[in-house]
């Protein structure tokens, strides 16, 4: 029997087996197919092919290795130029959101301000995470708990977090696009702004039980009610997880997904150094009041972490994602700006602690009982005499109404009402300053948040 011949194998027949075929999925991607399948079959028909085949054969392999290379090397360019294209058709309207998702544009519509607007989106959000526990799950009493739970904890506030994020967002698209937001797009901002809405939720509810404190929003501590107690805690971590399950949900599609999960992560854990700082101001284990310890350096690294960049960096950073803003100098004279206003903020906050009405602010100030490294007993700490800082370590950081008020008498006498109303003008100028800076985007952006904040009450 005469022996069987084995073609040997070629470049071509090498590379077919190893590398695998792509096919198309989208319009744009079929159009290299279409015109090889035209060009093969002109080839064919006019006798092309096997004269080229015959040709491609007698070369050395390291030429039809060279050819192949080229081959593919075409081809693979042409299917990222065209895989461009389609990204590109896909996100001509990035402001629509996925099919699958619902959002209560009727409701947004009729809707007079951006505050009822934003309101609108909750039961929504409140709905999906619910559904998200039955599916993994979760028993109809747990699923009620978590109900009352989001409920109590996290819409009562101002909101001024969350409706800042949808503010952003319009003052970036009038800027770059001269148009006002879709319905749409005011659901999917808010989607973000309640994702920070829940993020302070899970601060503050943790935070209350770290303080021992009585009243949050002109109503008890979550904590303080007699079937929740240390069940807080958990609840609190059931919140934080919330923001992400909501990201997903939402965002999970988005090429910006990634950024807005790792800013979201960033500040959390930058939230949680501040409060670090201030749960450690002061030795938990020892009885003693350590005052050298309040320095302003510690102040406003406190400020900083616990409060500037979830409250004021995140709100803008977020807008400035979903907006495509790239240039990294921009993100961080953000930072700078927000920082400066957060201080400001927190500042402001200290002060309204101590000499602020309860019934305007929605707390019973404690910062004086809590032993807090707060501004103004920094303040107070740089100008007192020998005398006045006996009384302040004896009265400071001590649950007796007498002693708090001999602190509270101790601060006007060194007259830190005028002392903050001298900071607050002078701290507005400097922040003033830094926006003149601001010229890769809208000034508005940063001028909208200190409206809001300028001598504020509450």
């Amino acid at each position: 029997t005469a022996p069987t011949t084995v073609p040997a194998p070629t470049a071509l027949n090498l590379l077919e087996a190893t590398i695998p075929v792509q096919y198309p999925t989208k319009m744009v991607s079929t159009i290299p197919a279409v015109i090889i399948a035209g060009g093969v079959f002109q080839l064919m028909a006019t006798g092309a092919l096997t004269f080229l085949k015959e040709a491609y054969l007698g070369l050395p392999i390291m030429s039809q290795i060279a050819i192949v290379a080229i081959f593919f090397s075409v081809i693979r360019l042409s299917m990222e130029i065209c895989n461009f294209a389609d990204h590109d058709f896909d996100h001509d309207h990035d402001h629509e959101p996925p099919k699958t998702i619902e959002y209560p544009v009727d409701d947004i519509s009729k809707a007079d301000n951006d505050k009822d607007k934003f309101l609108a989106i909750y039961p929504m959000l409140r709905h999906e995470m619910l559904a998200h526990m039955e599916a993994n799950e979760m028993p109809k009493e747990a699923v009620d708990w978590c109900r009352t739970m989001m409920d109590y904890t996290v819409p009562g506030g101002k909101l001024n977090r969350g409706v800042t994020v949808v503010a952003v967002h319009r003052t970036l698209v009038k800027a770059n696009e001269g148009r006002d937001l879709t319905d749409i797009e005011v659901a999917r901002a808010s989607v973000l702004g309640w994702a920070i809405e829940f993020l302070q939720a899970f601060f503050l509810v943790a935070d209350d039980v770290m303080d021992a404190s009585k009243t949050r929003r002109g109503q008890p501590c979550w904590y303080k009610l007699p079937n929740v107690k240390n069940i807080a805690i958990n609840d609190s971590f059931l919140l934080e997880s919330y923001v992400f399950t909501m990201l997903k949900q939402h965002f999970g599609k988005e090429e910006y997904y990634l950024q807005l999960l790792e800013l979201f992560l960033q500040v959390i854990q930058q939230t949680e150094f501040g409060q670090l700082l201030d749960l450690t101001s002061q030795d938990e284990g020892s009885e003693e009041i350590d005052l050298t310890r309040f320095t302003l350096e510690r102040y406003q690294k406190i400020v900083k972490y616990k409060t500037a960049f979830y409250t004021f960096y995140l709100p803008v950073a977020i807008g400035m994602i979903t907006s495509r803003v790239e240039e990294g100098p921009t993100y961080d004279l953000a930072k700078k700006i927000c920082c400066q206003m957060g201080e400001y903020f927190q500042i402001q906050d200290d002060y309204l602690d101590c000499f602020g009405d309860p019934e305007v602010i929605g707390k019973v100030g404690t910062d004086i009982q809590d032993n807090k490294c707060s501004w103004l007993v920094v303040q107070a700490l740089d100008r007192v005499t020998p005398e006045q800082r006996a009384v302040l370590e004896a009265n400071y950081g001590q649950w007796d109404d007498q002693k708090v008020a001999n602190v509270k008498a101790l601060y006007k006498e060194l007259d830190l009402v005028k002392v903050f109303q001298t900071y607050e003008e002078d701290s507005f100028k400097i922040i003033q300053t830094e926006l003149d800076k601001v010229t890769t985007m809208p000034r508005d952006v940063f001028e909208l948040l200190l409206k809001k904040i300028y001598k504020r009450s509450k």
